[in-house]
C-alpha cells in the first residue's frame, strides 16, 4: 500500500449530439447504434443494432448464443412508461431435476441453455423499432465479414483463456500460428457473418425453426448437447415485466426486477438516503467504510432470500426494497461507524461476464440492454459452422436446493445480476440511462455513480471515471489502487473486512455505459463510456433522415 503511488489517469469516452446518443463497449457496435439513428431510427433500433455488433465484436461477453436483458422507456399514446423485457435464456427441457450431476455444469456444450439473444433483440425490435431486420443487422455483418482490430483487453482475455478454447473454428480464427491474435491484428469470423446474414434473409426465428436451427440441433446432438429441438421450438420469448420503481433524494429511478439485480441496487441507495450527504464525502475513508458495510447488507439480503419473479410483484409488501427496512440497516451502519470511530480493539473477522450497451433518441425513448454469454467466452465453444459462443449459463443454477427459486429444473431460468436503470429528474423527466457488467458488482458500480452525481454534484464523466470499492455477502471488499491507501483499509479491516486491491482502472470492477438527456429542449444528448473496457460512445452528426453534417465550433 503506497499513498505516494501515482496512476496514469485514462481518458473517459464522452460524445454530445442533438440528436441521441449511443453508449457501449466497442466502437464499431456504437457506430451501428448511430448509424441506425441517421437513417431515421429510434433508440430501439440503435440499441438493437449495437447489441447484435456487440456478438460479433466483443464475442468474449454476448452474442446470438447468450441471453440479453432489456429495460425500454418510451411513451405509447404519449404517456411515458418503463418496461424491463426478461430476455432470459432457458435450461434444455430434457433436464431431469432428480439426476442433476454433483457440480454445475461451467465449460463445454453441455453447460449452455437455450440461447434467447435472437429471440429477445427480434421481439424488441417488432414491436417497438422502426427499421427491418435486414438494415439492423448490416453493421454486424459487415464487422464480421470484413473483420475489426482486437483491442489489448481482448488478446489479454483470448490468451488467459487459451487452453480451454479448443475448438478447431476458434483456433483458426481468434489464433495466429498457435498463438492468440495480437493487439490491432484483424479478427475475421466468415461463419458467423454467414448465420447473420441467414437470420437477415429469413428473419429471427430462422435462429430457432430454421436452418440455423437444424444447424444447431444437429450440432448438439453430434457433441453431446443437451438443446433439442422440443427446446428450440418453444421459442424463448422475452417476458414483459414491470420495472421495479424507487427513488433517491429528489430523483426517482426504474430498474431491472427478478431475476436481475435491481432490488439490490435500490436497498442500496434507500440505506444510503438515510445517511448525511456530508458522509458521502467522494473516496473519504469514512465514505469508503459506509459504502462497503451498506454493499455487504444488500448482497447478503440478495443472496439469502432468493426471489421468483414469477411471484415477485405480486408480493404486497417486497421486503428489502421498502424504506423502512433501509432506515432499519442504516441505524446499524451508524452504530458500527460511532463505534469504530473510538479506540477500541478491532472486531473479530466476519464471515461472469457481461456487455452494457444504452441508447437514447430525440424522440424520448431510451433504451439500456445488458446482455452476456456468462463468463468470459461462454461456454468456451463455438456453435459449428455458425461461428458463435455458446452461452454457460446452466452455471447459474442451484443444483442442490428443491426449495431455491433458481433451482435447476426443465425450463427454468437461470439468476441474474443485471440492473440497467434509467434515472429522472424531480419533475419526472428523464436524466439518464445506465448499466454495467460485472456480475454481483453491477448493483455497487451503479449504486456509486448514482452517488456521485447526486450526493456530491460531479458530472457524469468523472462519476464514471472515479475510483470503486465493491464488497460481497462474504465479506471481502476490493478496491481500486487510486484509493488503495492505509487510511481507507485500516477501518474496513476493523469492520471486520477482508480487503485486497485490484488495478488502478479494474476490469473487475464493472464497465458502466451510460446516455444522458439534454438539459433544455433541443439541447445535447451526452454519451459517457467506462475507461475499465474498450467501450465509447456517439451521436449523430446528421438529423434523422438528413445528410446535412452538424457544425460545431472548432
Amino acid at each position: 500500500m503506497a499513498g505516494s503511488e501515482t496512476f496514469r489517469k485514462k481518458n473517459v469516452q464522452v460524445a454530445a449530439s442533438p440528436y441521441g446518443m449511443v453508449s457501449t463497449a466497442s466502437s464499431v457496435a456504437t457506430q451501428a447504434g448511430v448509424r441506425m439513428l441517421e437513417l431515421g431510427g429510434n433508440a430501439v433500433d440503435a440499441a438493437a443494432a449495437a447489441a447484435f455488433c456487440l456478438g460479433v465484436t466483443e464475442p468474449q461477453a454476448s452474442g446470438l448464443g447468450g441471453q440479453s436483458m432489456i429495460l425500454l422507456h418510451h411513451s405509447p399514446n404519449g404517456k411515458p412508461v418503463t418496461i424491463a423485457l426478461d430476455g432470459s435464456s432457458r435450461a434444455p427441457y430434457g433436464i431431469d431435476p432428480n439426476k442433476l450431476p454433483p457440480q454445475p455444469l461451467k465449460l463445454g456444450i453441455r453447460s449452455t441453455t437455450v440461447p434467447s439473444t435472437p429471440a429477445a433483440l427480434g421481439y424488441l425490435l417488432d414491436n417497438y423499432g422502426t427499421l427491418p431486420l435486414e438494415e439492423v443487422l448490416k453493421p454486424a455483418i459487415s464487422a464480421a465479414e470484413n473483420g475489426f482490430k482486437i483491442s489489448a483487453l481482448q488478446r489479454k482475455l483470448i490468451s488467459r483463456e487459451s487452453e480451454k478454447l479448443t475448438d478447431r473454428e476458434v483456433r483458426v480464427n481468434f489464433f495466429k500460428n498457435g498463438r492468440p491474435l495480437n493487439a490491432g491484428d484483424t479478427l475475421f469470423q466468415p461463419r458467423l457473418a454467414d448465420c447473420l446474414k441467414m437470420l437477415a434473409k429469413n428473419g429471427w426465428k430462422d435462429f430457432y425453426l430454421g436452418s440455423v436451427g437444424e444447424q444447431i440441433i444437429e450440432d448438439m446432438k453430434k457433441r453431446g448437447g443437451l438443446v433439442t429441438r422440443a427446446d428450440l421450438s418453444q421459442i424463448p420469448l422475452p417476458v414483459q415485466r414491470e420495472a421495479l420503481i424507487g427513488d433517491y433524494r429528489s430523483y426517482s429511478l426504474a430498474t431491472f426486477p427478478p431475476p436481475g439485480a435491481g432490488r439490490a441496487l435500490v436497498q442500496i441507495l434507500n440505506t444510503l438516503e438515510n445517511m448525511e450527504q456530508e458522509k458521502l464525502v467522494p473516496d473519504s475513508p469514512k465514505c469508503w467504510l459506509l459504502l462497503a458495510m451498506t454493499f455487504r447488507a444488500a448482497l447478503v439480503k440478495r443472496e439469502r432470500l432468493p426471489v421468483d419473479p414469477a411471484l415477485y410483484s405480486q408480493l404486497d409488501h417486497v421486503w428489502g426494497v421498502d424504506k423502512e427496512s433501509a432506515s432499519y440497516i442504516a441505524s446499524h451502519i451508524k452504530n458500527v461507524l460511532a463505534y469504530l470511530d473510538e479506540d477500541r480493539h478491532p472486531p473479530p473477522p466476519t464471515s461472469g461476464e457481461t456487455t452494457h450497451l444504452s441508447a437514447a433518441d430525440s424522440f424520448g425513448n431510451a433504451v439500456g440492454i445488458t446482455q452476456s454469454i456468462e463468463l468470459v467466452f461462454g461456454a468456451k465453444t463455438v456453435a459449428a459452422g455458425l461461428g458463435f459462443f455458446y452461452n454457460n449459463y446452466m452455471s447459474a443454477f442451484d443444483y442442490k436446493d428443491m426449495m431455491h427459486p433458481y433451482y435447476l429444473v426443465p425450463g427454468g431460468m437461470p439468476y441474474s445480476s443485471v440492473a440497467p436503470t434509467m434515472l429522472f429528474k424531480e419533475n419526472g423527466d428523464p436524466y439518464m440511462m445506465l448499466g454495467s457488467p460485472g456480475s454481483e458488482r453491477i448493483s455497487t458500480t451503479l449504486a456509486q455513480v448514482i452517488c456521485r452525481i447526486i450526493d456530491c454534484g460531479q458530472g457524469l464523466a468523472e462519476a464514471v471515471e472515479a475510483p470503486r470499492l465493491h464488497a460481497g455477502s462474504s465479506g471481502k471488499v476490493t478496491i481500486e489502487k487510486r484509493s488503495f491507501r492505509p487510511e481507507v483499509v485500516e477501518p474496513l479491516k476493523r469492520a471486520g473486512f477482508q480487503v485486497s486491491s485490484r488495478g488502478a482502472y479494474s476490469f473487475y470492477l464493472g464497465c458502466v455505459q451510460a446516455v444522458e438527456f439534454p438539459e433544455t429542449p433541443g439541447g445535447d444528448f451526452t454519451g459517457v463510456a467506462d475507461p475499465r473496457r474498450d467501450g465509447t460512445a456517439g451521436g449523430p452528426l446528421y438529423p434523422p433522415g438528413n445528410r446535412t453534417r452538424l457544425n460545431r465550433p472548432g
